[in-house]
């Protein structure tokens, strides 16, 4: 799911399931409890256009500090009635901090998660509305000298990122402020006419979307065009496992895969929300991938890498990374042969 419209997925998902940690053996036996449970995602997923499509027209009608008070607002309504998302925050936190973080530490980060993504959701909503002058007055950035460099290559440009900061402003204002050519490879909304919303606000931004379902020739093409193709290579996957706050996480092998394929320079960037509600953009040194006569280790190698130094942002800034998908949720096939050995 588009991370931006986490927030909002999340408080249409509460009023379908009224605030409980709803599960689907729940909802009856089978066959019946299969039923029940299409019908109650497509009444979530439409829910959850509604709730889009009414905050899409409220936000354009609301000026920006106001619609940030009304982000917060939401934010801190998500954080009490979501138990779900809740539980599946602490969960991560505890995997990724331990004991480190006491209790009322951990239940600051998660509510100040929920804030920044229900803010930024008022941004992405409001995003067909913001001219290039209002982007240059929210964004800054730093290190465009390193894009300018793999422009330079001539091979195209894999900008890593995360669901982290904002990136859909960070894209906006690189297309809109600076002219670069930009595809986002993003997944689809589970419902097909939110994602016809959400990719028509985030064309309109003057980038180009690719679902993720499609990606490879488009990313192919765009590549050969010398265009920026930005992934978001840091939610749960089963390609490879590599560390991810001293935890193997299940990783995609794409970002990898594509650099080793045509040479393309990886450009780590990170767009991070500022005490007042702009945002500092970070382009870090790109680095290149060399091929060895060893694959698997250079795919390894790489996404370990590019995983290392997106763990390296959200220590940063642990509050503006989302803590709420369930990052360790697939594990190493060898952890669990053991663990059924075990049982």
């Amino acid at each position: 799911m588009p991370f931006r419209l986490e927030v909002g997925i999340i408080l249409a998902g509460m009023a379908v399931q009224n605030g409980r940690n709803w599960e689907p053996s729940e909802v009856g036996s089978e066959p019946d409890g299969k039923n029940q449970v299409r019908a109650l995602k497509k009444l979530s997923g439409f829910a959850g256009r509604v709730a889009l499509l009414t905050l899409h027209q409220l936000a354009k009608r609301i000026p920006l500090p106001l619609l940030y008070r009304l982000g917060a607002g939401l934010g801190k309504l998500a954080y009490r009635l979501s138990r779900r998302y809740r539980t599946v925050a602490e969960r991560n936190l505890r995997m990724a901090y331990g004991d480190s973080l006491t209790e009322v530490e951990r239940q600051q980060i998660i509510q100040q998660v929920f804030v920044h993504f229900a803010k930024s959701l008022m941004e992405f909503l409001v995003g067909d509305g913001l001219s290039p002058e209002d982007l240059r007055r929210m964004v800054k950035v730093v290190g465009e000298e390193h894009l300018q460099w793999c422009v330079e290559q001539g091979r195209g440009t894999l900008v890593i990122t995360a669901h982290y900061g904002n990136w859909e402003i960070a894209a906006r204002f690189m297309t809109q402020c600076k002219g670069y050519k930009l595809n986002v490879v993003a997944r689809d909304a589970d419902d097909a006419l939110t994602t016809v919303l959400v990719n028509r606000i985030r064309e309109q931004g003057g980038y180009r979307v690719v679902p993720r379902g499609q990606a490879v020739r488009a990313i192919l093409q765009a590549l050969r065009r010398n265009e920026a193709v930005a992934l978001l290579p840091d939610q749960n996957a089963g390609d490879v496992f590599v560390p991810f706050f001293g935890k193997l996480a299940g990783t995609v092998a794409g970002p990898a895969v594509l650099a080793l394929r045509t040479g393309a320079p990886i450009l780590p960037a990170f767009c991070t929300r500022q005490p007042d509600d702009t945002y500092l953009l970070e382009l870090l040194p790109p680095f290149t991938v060399h091929p060895t006569d060893d694959r698997e280790r250079d795919i390894v190698d790489t996404m370990a890498r590019i995983t290392s130094i997106i763990e390296q942002q959200v220590r940063k800034y642990p509050a503006q990374w989302l803590w709420l998908h369930n990052r360790w949720k697939t594990r190493p096939p060898e952890e669990v042969h053991a663990y059924s050995v075990a049982r």
